[in-house]
């Protein structure tokens, strides 16, 4: 049985399976572009997403835990995000739930529902990574819209283009496919140069429009760790109810407010409470 610990940051760690790799190669050498037409190209990409549904298996391999389990996540743009991990025999093992206001997530193993504001999310986070909230809820599709400006530099990396730039005392690097003018991988290393994880997208296809990868992973070599989703089904731009962002939470599960006030406030428009 998975403990405290690891079942309190299985969902929110899925958040950032963002990049990728793209599965086949540019036939002719590239050519300068200019930096902001290429940014603005994977934006479109990603704007061409209004909602997102996928299904697939989830695979968490670390010192901590291995886990392997079947894993539902929508979107609905502009805010919100719902992960649903099912264990075996269609258990659920829980949920997380963000939008730019307030995040829940829900751990039944230990019966355990979190909650609070969205800037107090990262208490859950396994990884310390410094993205912003559209990062995430573009990351999660695998649509990646980054926050590229006038500090990063492009260049040409072979048959790719290479967004180099700096966050804080993060250096980041993001490379993008100049077929499907999208993100397909990111690293991030820290203050002395060393890499502090990697993530890759791979196996593309065009749904709807929008170039979307089907196998998401994210590593982290010095921690040992290595996050993997594999989607079976991808479907975009269908209409979500509000019913499909929402799970029941036990009325007997603790609660816990991640948010700065000793008092426990309610949160507007809480989960369900059996």
């Amino acid at each position: 049985m998975l403990n405290y610990l690891s079942m309190k940051k299985i969902l929110p760690c899925i958040l950032f399976f963002l990049f990728g790799c793209a599965g086949s190669r540019a036939s002719r050498p590239l050519v300068s572009m200019d930096p902001q037409q290429v940014y603005s190209q994977v934006a479109e990409n990603y704007r061409r997403l209004h909602s997102f549904r996928g299904n697939g298996r989830l695979i968490i391999d670390s010192p901590e835990m291995q886990l392997a389990a079947s894993a539902t996540i929508l979107t609905q743009q502009p805010d919100s995000m719902f992960i649903k991990v099912e264990a075996t025999f269609g258990v659920d093992a829980g949920f997380f739930f963000a939008d730019r206001k307030r995040f829940e997530s829900y751990s039944p193993f230990e019966n355990t529902y979190f909650f609070g504001e969205v800037n107090q999310m990262e208490q859950l986070l396994l990884f310390r990574m410094k993205v912003n909230y559209d990062e995430m809820l573009s990351g999660i599709t695998g649509a990646m819209l980054p926050p590229f400006d006038s500090t990063f530099v492009m260049a040409i990396d072979n048959d790719t283009y290479r967004f180099e730039g700096k966050r804080d005392l993060w250096r980041v690097t993001y490379w993008v496919d100049p077929k499907r003018v999208a993100v397909t991988k990111a690293e991030q290393h820290d203050s002395t140069g060393a890499l502090y994880s990697r993530q890759t997208f791979r196996r593309f296809h065009k749904t709807n429009g929008a170039w979307l990868p089907q196998w998401l992973q994210l590593d982290r070599p010095g921690a040992r760790e290595r996050f993997t989703i594999f989607y079976d089904r991808i479907a975009i731009n269908a209409k979500l109810a509000a019913t499909d962002f929402t799970l029941r939470v036990p009325s007997s599960a603790a609660r816990i407010n991640l948010s700065a006030p000793v008092a426990e406030p309610e949160i507007p428009n809480p989960q369900p409470q059996d």
